[in-house]
């Protein structure tokens, strides 16, 4: 400013320096500028505070936001599956897998890929296990590894009681070792080729081996997924489940989808694929007792089944009896279905148009969610210890003959599911009854 003029109290001299005096400390204004003094130690100290707020309200801004995300992925969730009550589906035994004429057949990729590793290993190395008696005895690791079951004195308890119903369908192998085999696909989902190489048999005789096997112990073991008497469940109901809901809990219910390779047929594939999953799937609903064992698995129905509409269709709601409480997830909403067997239902809460849950709700669904979580981790556990349910299941599995015999009208995945629920009864349960 050319014609500017300044208090000389704003100078150390009480007058400004000559312009040229660039150097002179009064060159321009320094004093009283209307900044209070403060010193170094209490600025820092005040920019530390300043940082640790921002930093506060960031960390607030970011669990605010994921606490949202949660939320709304949560009420999609939950409006997705409102959306499908009700929407129908087929069993697996009333679904046709046959080829549409107008079609080719589509090749399993992954599979060819998987079945030449194994090949180029066993080709290089000649060893192969016997997995015979001997290969097993005392050793209890290796018969939960290839097996699944909990020791080899289960083994051996087991194997009498279903092989002098099985008719032999390979000359080379004990009888002992075709149950090994058996249990090994179920337990490790080994390829067919893999399965031939380590017992030394062909394709055909592995595949024929597994399914008069399998047949055996559907019919034998299904004994072991047993629905409790009511008394024998309130004798030995555990704490957690007596704390939060006395003795009236019969059955905890949750569905659980299995991938499979995709349909030729086109009907097919609209009846299996499950957009939960956005893949062609197969859904069995599982019920377990308070005590944390199997005791009721439904048969393989299409993907695109409800849980609701498959809990209504699939039979278990006929065991119930009057006075029975059931335990689901939101999904569930089957409230008018128990009503009509004099059964309750138990679910955690709603959130939808709440801007949050009463205290009450809140400590209803606190307990159901402690006890309902055994449901999750016996599925776990089932597709855990048997991986055949944990793979992609080839088309041949779910296929059937309806005016067949009374073995073919029944498709191999509904005796896999029977099977493995029932060998999974056979090891230790995991819910604590103190």
């Amino acid at each position: 400013m050319e014609h500017g003029r300044v208090c000389g109290r704003h100078f150390i001299s009480g007058k400004a320096a000559k312009l040229w005096d660039r150097y002179n400390p009064d060159w321009i204004p320094t004093q009283n500028l209307g900044h209070n003094k403060c010193d170094a130690a209490e600025k820092l100290q005040a920019d530390l505070e300043a940082a640790g707020k921002r930093d506060e309200r960031v960390r607030d801004r970011e669990m605010k936001r994921v606490a949202a995300e949660n939320e709304k992925r949560l009420r999609e969730e939950i409006e997705a599956k409102r959306q499908k009550i009700g929407e129908p589906g087929e069993k697996v035994s009333d679904i046709s897998f046959n080829l549409d004429s107008a079609m080719e057949v589509e090749t399993e990729t992954g599979t060819a890929t998987q079945t030449e590793e194994f090949d180029y290993l066993f080709h290089i190395s000649t060893a192969k296990p016997p997995f015979d008696e001997a290969y097993f005895a005392n050793d209890n690791e290796k018969v939960r590894f290839y097996t699944g079951l909990p020791a080899y004195d289960v083994l051996q308890t087991v194997l009498p009681y279903v092989s002098k119903f099985v008719v032999r369908k390979s000359p080379t192998l004990s009888q002992f070792q075709e149950f090994v085999l058996t249990l090994m696909k179920l337990k490790l989902n080994m390829p067919m080729q893999d399965l031939a190489y380590r017992f030394g048999i062909s394709i055909a005789t592995v595949s024929r081996t597994f399914s008069a096997w399998m047949v055996v112990l559907d019919a034998r073991l299904a004994f072991l997924i047993r629905w409790p008497e009511r008394e024998d469940l309130w004798q030995t109901m555990p704490q957690c489940f007596q704390v939060a809901f006395g003795n009236k809990t019969t059955v905890i219910i949750d569905c659980f989808e299995v991938f499979i390779n995709r349909p030729s047929n086109l009907m097919a594939r609209a009846q299996t694929y499950s957009n939960y999953k956005n893949h062609n799937t197969v859904k069995i609903l599982v019920g377990i007792t308070p005590q944390g064992s199997i005791s009721f698995a439904s048969n393989a129905w299409g993907g695109r089944t409800s849980d609701k509409f498959l809990t209504d269709n699939c039979g278990i709601l006929k065991k119930l009896l009057p006075g029975d409480l059931v335990m689901a997830d939101r999904g569930f909403t089957i409230q008018e279905s128990l009503i009509f067997h004099g059964a309750e239902l138990a679910i955690p809460a709603f959130t939808r148009g709440k801007d949050q849950l009463d205290p009450v709700d809140v400590e209803g669904t606190r307990g159901i969610a402690n006890v309902r979580i055994h449901v999750e981790r016996i599925i776990g556990l089932l597709r855990r210890k048997y991986t055949i349910l944990s793979g992609i299941l080839p088309i041949d599995f779910l296929q059937c003959d309806p005016n067949g015999s009374q073995v073919a009208k029944i498709p191999m995945i509904d005796r896999i599911i029977t099977v493995c629920a029932a060998l999974t009864n056979l090891s230790n349960g995991i819910v604590p009854l103190d």
